[in-house]
Parts: structure tokens; C-alpha cells; sequence
């Protein structure tokens, strides 16, 4: 390659490599015309209570907002109306007219409802202060919501606010009444849903004067006063509103053959769209939504972390029935009896690093008499031949055979190990000096 190629070359390698650092940090990514969709809101799931006609069974449902999903729950033996959700105690409240057996004749009932769908009769809704009333306030009610513990139900012209605390004296009783203001707006409202943000109640309005529109009731006031620009298609009543992210989800009972269920963007930016259809209801109502994180979770399988792990016995521990390494066997003879044979010579094993502190002083220091040039002894030389402490008495006949001390025999291993290691020392000093004294009488006869 000539000097001219080797530098096109090398500019072209150099171009590669800028390319690539370009395209990894997104300078030479191609330019979208569209940008991204942006993610869905964060959805919810609602109950929706469905009565195809008057009297009970009200079937239950579970609504998933915003895509409109649709299970049934279950069936229940009431009449249920005017519900609404309270989030700290994860059930909704409702009004129930009757039974399968026909109405109350006491008028309607407040009934519990869990997530799963077991209803619960509280009994009348009397006026507060009343432990037994005789008849319920809120008979005929259609429109319902929870703001903490105050469950606000309107019948016909009047809202009444009931105490939903079950710590409290006046539980499931009226605590106020307030009269809603024009009758001409608040008599079309079947349903409405609470928005923490201003305080108001949000529902749907089907009278002449209302003609489906977006209104707001003030709880404290009663007035009513219509949302400019949110509009829903005319028809039959709006049973079922509540407030989901971003927008108002309402179902009109009565829309042709079908229930239908819109949804509606509270700025205004598009018109309402249909996101589930139904059957023909005689009367339905909403709560939710329901608190996403209400389910507790499972209980943890580790045990906690002060909690002392099981008792295990260490790895190196004998059974508990184990007779110690030492111990000789409860049939063996005595230990000065002479052996039947003469044992043969075996390697003393070396002791372990961390023995020699646990093990007792050596009765006797170990020998160190021994001059430099005499050689080790022969390995034939048995170590017990060694005298180190007195031997011991022979075993009482009452004693048992384990009880023999076996601390005895240990000083004999030590100092055995410590006798053959001193020997070894002096058996490889001799041989240094011999080959020493060898090397030197070799350099005086090559002078």
C-alpha cells in the first residue's frame, strides 16, 4: 500500500469511528415528523350496581376505566341505589328500597358492600339522635358519593348527609339536610361523583332545563350550576357518573335497546366517547374508585429478623450416644494389660493449629540433653517407651469403663510430636555439617 492509500485509509477509519460516536449519542438518529403518543392515564375500577327492572336482584359489576371492561361480580338480593365508595374503609354504601320479598316497610335501608360483593343490612336511616327510628329519610333515593365520612344522598329536591363513621354515635344516621337550588336542575341529577379538588359534587343533569349536561351541587349550599362546554347526548337518565383520570365516565340507562357508557374529557378538549354498552336499565348507580393498593399483601415466609435460628448441633459434634476418640470401648482390657500381640510402629499424626492452646501443660519438658553429632535413633524405638508421668491405678471394679481419665495419653502425643520434630532438626543440622566438612576437605585436595 502506498503512502497516499494508507492516509485515505486511515481518514476513513477516522470517519467510521465519529460516525458511530455520533449515532450512539442520538446526533445522527433520522427526525420523526410524529412525536410519541403519550401513555394512557392511570385507570380505575369502579362498581357499578344494574337493576334490568324494578325491585331486585341487583347484579353487580366491576368496570375498568378507561378501556371499559366489564366482569360481573355477583348477584345480590336487594335493591340497591345511590351508592358511594369510602376509600378508608374499602366498602361501598348504598341504599337498599327492598328485597326479593318487596319493600322494606320501613322504609329504604343503608347496606354495606365489600369488594367482594356480601352486602350487609345497617337498617333505617333515621335522623341523628334517634337510636330507633321509625321510618328512613332517604327512601327513593337515586344519587350517592362519600367525602371521608359523610355520604351525601339526594331525594328528590333535598341532599341529606349521613354519618358513615362507624366510631361514631350517629352511625348510618342524618346529620344535616340541605335543599337544592334550582329544583329544575337538581331533580334531573340520578347520580353524582366527588372531586376532593374544589369540594363539589359533579353529575349529569337530564331535565329540560339541564338537557344532559355537566352541572355541579355544592354540599353546603345546595346550589346547582351548570359546566359550561361538557355536554353528553341527549336522552334517558344518567344513572351512573363517577370521576376517573382526566375525564367524567357516565352511563345513560336507557340509550335505544342498550345501556351505553361515555367518556368525557372535563377540559372540554373532545366530545364524549363510547367505551361500553349494556342492557336496558331500570335503574343503575357507580362508586369508585377503588384504592388500588386496599388488598394487604401476603404475609412474609422468613422468619424475622431477630428471631434465633433452630438449634442445630455444630458440624464437628459426636452424637449425643458418641463415646469420645479417646475413650476405649467398654469391652477393651484395662490399660497396663499387656497387648496379645506387639504393636507395630504407626506415624504420630501432627497435632492441629489450634489444639496445642486447648490441650494441658506436658508433664516433663521435652529432652534437649542430646549432643550435635550423635544421629537421631532408629525409627523402630517405640515413643512409649518414653517414661513421662506415673502409670495409672487399675480401674476399680466399680467403676464403669468410660470413667478412665483420657486426659493422660494426650501430653504422650504432644510430647512425641515434639521429640520426632526436634529430632528431624538435629538429624538435617548433622547432615548439613557432614556435607559441609565433605565440601571443605574437597577444595583442600584441588589447591
Amino acid at each position: 500500500m502506498t503512502g497516499g492509500r494508507a492516509r485515505w485509509a486511515a481518514m476513513l477509519g477516522v470517519a467510521a469511528v465519529v460516525s458511530a460516536l455520533l449515532a450512539a449519542t442520538g446526533w445522527l438518529a433520522p427526525s420523526s415528523p410524529k412525536r410519541p403518543a403519550a401513555p394512557a392515564p392511570n385507570g380505575c375500577t369502579i362498581l357499578q350496581a344494574e337493576n334490568e327492572r324494578s325491585g331486585a336482584p341487583t347484579t353487580l359489576r366491576l368496570l375498568s376505566l378507561p378501556d371499559g371492561l366489564t366482569k360481573r361480580l355477583t348477584e345480590v338480593g336487594y335493591w340497591i341505589n345511590a351508592m358511594g365508595y369510602a376509600p378508608a374503609q374499602d366498602v361501598v354504601y348504598g341504599v337498599a328500597d327492598g328485597t326479593r320479598a318487596g319493600r322494606y316497610h320501613d322504609g329504604a335501608h343503608a347496606v354495606r358492600i365489600s369488594r367482594t360483593g356480601a352486602v350487609t343490612d345497617l337498617g333505617v336511616v333515621g335522623k341523628a339522635g334517634t337510636p330507633h327510628p321509625v321510618w328512613s329519610q332517604v327512601t327513593g333515593a337515586t344519587a350517592g358519593v362519600v367525602a371521608g365520612n359523610r355520604w351525601y344522598v339526594r331525594q328528590n329536591s333535598d341532599l341529606y348527609t349521613v354519618d358513615v363513621d362507624p366510631a361514631s354515635a350517629d352511625y348510618v344516621r342524618v346529620v344535616h339536610r340541605t335543599s337544592l337550588r334550582p329544583v329544575s336542575l337538581a331533580d334531573g341529577v340520578d347520580d353524582f361523583a366527588y372531586d376532593p379538588a374544589d369540594g363539589l359534587l359533579y353529575g349529569v343533569s337530564t331535565s329540560s332545563r339541564g338537557d344532559s349536561s355537566v352541572v355541579t351541587v355544592d354540599p353546603s349550599s345546595g346550589k346547582v350550576a351548570v359546566v359550561p362546554g361538557l355536554q353528553l347526548p341527549s336522552g334517558g337518565a344518567y344513572g351512573s357518573v363517577v370521576l376517573g383520570p382526566g375525564a367524567i365516565y357516565a352511563t345513560a340507562n336507557h340509550e335505544g335497546r342498550r345501556s351505553v357508557t361515555y367518556r368525557l374529557p372535563r377540559d372540554g378538549s373532545g366530545p364524549p366517547v363510547e367505551i361500553s354498552t349494556g342492557p336496558v336499565l331500570a335503574s343503575g348507580d357507580a362508586a369508585g374508585c377503588y384504592a388500588e393498593a386496599a388488598v394487604p399483601p401476603p404475609p412474609p415466609t422468613e422468619p424475622p429478623p431477630n428471631t434465633p435460628p433452630p438449634t442445630e448441633p455444630p458440624p464437628n459434634t459426636p452424637p449425643p450416644n458418641t463415646p469420645p476418640p479417646n475413650t476405649p470401648p467398654p469391652n477393651s482390657p484395662p490399660p497396663n494389660s499387656p497387648p496379645p500381640n506387639p504393636p507395630t510402629p504407626t506415624p504420630t499424626p501432627k497435632p492441629k493449629p489450634k489444639s496445642p492452646p486447648e490441650q494441658p501443660p506436658p508433664s516433663q519438658p521435652p529432652p534437649v540433653e542430646e549432643p550435635v553429632a550423635v544421629a537421631p535413633p532408629p525409627p523402630t524405638a517405640s515413643p512409649r517407651e518414653e517414661p513421662t508421668t506415673a502409670p495409672p491405678a487399675p480401674a476399680s471394679p466399680t467403676k464403669k469403663p468410660h470413667a478412665v481419665p483420657t486426659k493422660k495419653a494426650e501430653p504422650v502425643a504432644q510430647d512425641t510430636a515434639v521429640r520426632t520434630k526436634e529430632k528431624r532438626r538435629w538429624g538435617l543440622t548433622t547432615l548439613i555439617l557432614v556435607l559441609g566438612a565433605g565440601a571443605v576437605a574437597a577444595a583442600r585436595r584441588h589447591r
